[in-house]
């Protein structure tokens, strides 16, 4: 799932399933998401953007699950490709 329509993003903080809910639903209420995996474990979330969702709209919403994110407690970073 690493290809332009996906993005990774670090997730800090979180200590439970129901952290894992509470980060799926902030990222899951921004526009253009289409599905949403998240991973205490590995302290990350991936976001599937649908169809037809620019470079600009996926930078715009990353700014937004950010946001959304650290509004439900917890702390948020893109992850860049390598």
């Amino acid at each position: 799932m690493n290809d332009i329509s996906t993005t990774r993003f670090l997730i800090t903080g979180m200590t439970c399933g129901g952290c894992e809910q509470a980060v799926s639903r902030a990222i899951g209420s921004v526009m253009d998401v289409q599905v949403v995996q998240v991973n205490r474990s590995r302290s990350e979330a991936q976001v599937q953007w649908a169809a037809g969702v620019d470079a600009v709209r996926r930078e715009q919403a990353g700014r937004e699950i950010c946001a959304a994110v650290e509004g439900a407690g917890f702390d948020c970073a893109p992850i860049t490709p390598s």
